[in-house]
């Protein structure tokens, strides 16, 4: 805890005082922002710190674009890559884009990522225990891409494929994940076809202040896809933001996930990281559904520097029958905000969360939601 507040108590003195950022260490703020402005490439070193990875460092390269300058109504476009390592032993090389067509006809979205990731096992189900936390050693790639076409405006609808393997899986001969009968724990390869439909209306994609975002996707993973897993999933995300007043602003999401079939643990929905239920380690909690509800309060101080609160409450089970109000987990916190890119509205964001008795740092880039 007090290397925790002493890290805090340094990146945000830093970031007021020299414009350094928690996460992008710029030496000059203002020449980064209007590279950003202009379509340039920017390469910026980069530190986060988060529960799953500890301390990590590395570079990445943001590229935020219109392919039309002259087109004023359609979004910024924006591809982010990342070479990241960490000190738990991490290597993480990520590529993100999220791109705009022509009067946003058409929106190409996608991931791929290669990660040595050794992580934590703590069970599954809604009432596995803190203390039965395992780490498993293991290697993950990940492609996913989303074509998504607008009907109408700020409507979505298209298709998605995803191709997920974990392999080179290593634990300890009496752990959980190798003594029980754990789906997935020799390791999987998926691939899957899905349909996802969209309705956009946010002010901003990074940083919304009023409207609204609604996402239903599906996957079906078969073995005639490629898959070794045979499984269903469906989810739905939706965000309301709500313009308070000048600089206040309060952001809402719920989210829910139901796989159905021979679901691996790997792909089964988790509580916790930097984005549901701040304060738990990601996958805390994992079972085959999950919904969560949750909400934060945003204020703007000044130009570049904004504080936030939030909290939220979830739960995962086998069927939708399991949930119950009194086994829902909570969690709530506060945080900084400094903003690297005023037009755009991107923020670094500083947070501590809590849950059920534990608690957690994290250090990232733009809102969890």
């Amino acid at each position: 805890m007090l290397f925790k507040l002493i890290f805090i108590t340094l990146i945000l003195g830093f970031g007021i005082h020299q414009k350094l950022s928690a996460f992008c260490f710029l030496a000059d703020t203002d020449t980064v922002e209007k590279k950003m402005e202009k379509g340039s490439l920017v390469a910026l070193p980069v530190a986060f710190y988060s529960p799953e990875t500890k301390l990590a460092f590395g570079g990445i390269a943001i590229n935020m674009f219109q392919l039309d300058p002259l087109d004023t109504l359609t979004r910024t476009s924006n591809v982010r890559t990342a070479a990241i390592y960490t000190t738990r032993g991490q290597f993480i090389l990520s590529v993100d884009h999220n791109i705009f067509l022509k009067d946003e006809k058409y929106q190409l979205r996608g991931n791929v990522a290669f990660l040595k990731f050794p992580d934590n096992f703590y069970g599954i189900g809604n009432d596995t225990q803190l203390a039965d936390e395992e780490i498993f050693n293991n290697n993950i790639f990940n492609f996913t891409s989303r074509l998504m076409r607008k009907v109408s405006p700020g409507v979505f609808i298209g298709g998605v494929y995803n191709l997920y393997t974990m392999f080179n899986i290593e634990t300890e001969p009496d752990f959980l994940l190798e003594t029980n009968d754990v789906p997935g724990k020799d390791g999987v390869r998926l691939s899957g076809f899905g349909f996802l439909a969209s309705l956009d209306r946010r002010d901003n994609v990074l940083n919304a202040s009023r409207g609204y975002y609604a996402e239903f996707s599906s996957r079906f993973y078969q073995t005639y896809f490629g898959s070794n897993f045979q499984f269903q999933q469906f989810e739905f995300d939706f965000r309301k933001y709500f313009n308070l007043h000048q600089n206040h602003v309060i952001a809402t999401q719920f989210k829910s996930e139901i796989k159905v079939g021979d679901v691996p643990f790997q792909q089964m929905a988790m509580i916790g990281g930097d984005k549901i239920l701040r304060g738990y380690y990601r996958g805390r909690y994992r079972e085959k559904n999950m919904v969560v509800l949750q909400a934060e309060y945003r204020f703007q101080v000044c130009s570049r520097f904004g504080l936030a609160a939030f909290g939220g409450l979830g739960d995962v089970g086998d069927k939708l029958s399991d949930f119950a109000k009194d086994d829902f987990k909570y969690s709530y916190g506060g945080g900084a905000r400094f903003t690297i890119n005023k037009k755009e509205r991107l923020n670094i964001r500083v947070d501590y969360g809590f849950g059920d008795g534990v608690s957690n740092f994290y250090i990232n880039l733009a809102e969890a939601f």
